[in-house]
């Protein structure tokens, strides 16, 4: 029998590259992302298994939320793993952002992922599961530009460190994942100057971080990568 396992932000990038890891390791899947049930990706993962379901779900949305809970509890019954995954970020110099930039962010990077993590944590408790949140360097250092993406990073880590000093004694595992530069189409309004610091960076491929994340949920239940800051090797910061 393999995990019971709910990825967000699954039609692309890491959280479809983890996806593809995890079927092939036998795991049973609830993935979901805006318009993830007519994703192209979707014929590749059903090379591997078909031990998946979809659900087009807005995270940033309390009653998507509350959809994707109820019908995860109809496909798997209690979970094993929360993968929050699902994120966004805007280039807007400060003095620029409107306030519905800021809430959006805001509502997908810090408020979804808050609030499916209480909604699932019973089961993750009970099956002495594991949570993996996808923060990121942008949540230790600040970039210009920014400075919302920012400040949502950094509530993740606060978040997921808080979470692990309540849950560690009851064999939980909260894994906080903290990529830099990952060769993504993730971000909006990039200005031509950090797209060519972009290009000056040997990325890191998605492959990378689902790899990654691979191995710390592998990893035996005495051990827990709390952290792990991953960057590529040429980037500074």
């Amino acid at each position: 029998m393999g995990r019971n396992i709910l990825i967000t932000g699954a039609s692309k990038g890491i959280g479809f590259e983890l996806a593809k890891i995890l079927l092939g390791k036998g795991d049973n899947l609830v993935l979901v992302s805006r318009n993830i049930e007519n994703s192209e990706n979707v014929n590749e993962l059903k090379k591997i298994s078909d031990n998946f379901y979809l659900l087009n779900c807005d995270v940033s949305k309390s009653e998507d939320i509350d959809k994707l809970h109820d019908f995860t509890k109809s496909k798997l019954g209690k979970i094993d793993v929360l993968v929050n995954n699902a994120g966004r970020g805007i280039f807007a110099p400060v003095g620029t952002e409107t306030a519905q930039s800021i809430k959006e962010i805001i509502d997908l990077n810090v408020f979804g992922l808050i609030y499916l993590t209480n909604k699932f944590v019973d089961d993750i408790v009970e099956n002495k599961g594991s949570i993996v949140n996808i923060a990121s360097v942008a949540g230790r250092k600040g970039f210009a530009g920014l400075s919302t993406y920012c400040a949502t990073k950094w509530a993740v880590v606060g978040f997921s460190e808080s979470i692990r000093d309540e849950l560690c004694a009851k064999g939980v595992r909260v894994i906080n994942i903290e990529p830099g530069l990952v060769d993504t189409d993730w971000g909006e309004n990039l200005p031509e100057a950090f797209q060519q610091y972009k290009k000056s960076v040997d990325m890191l491929r998605p492959e990378d971080i689902a790899k990654l994340i691979g191995f710390a949920l592998d990893a035996p239940q005495h051990i827990s990568l709390n952290e792990v800051l991953i960057r590529p090797t040429n980037q500074p910061r």
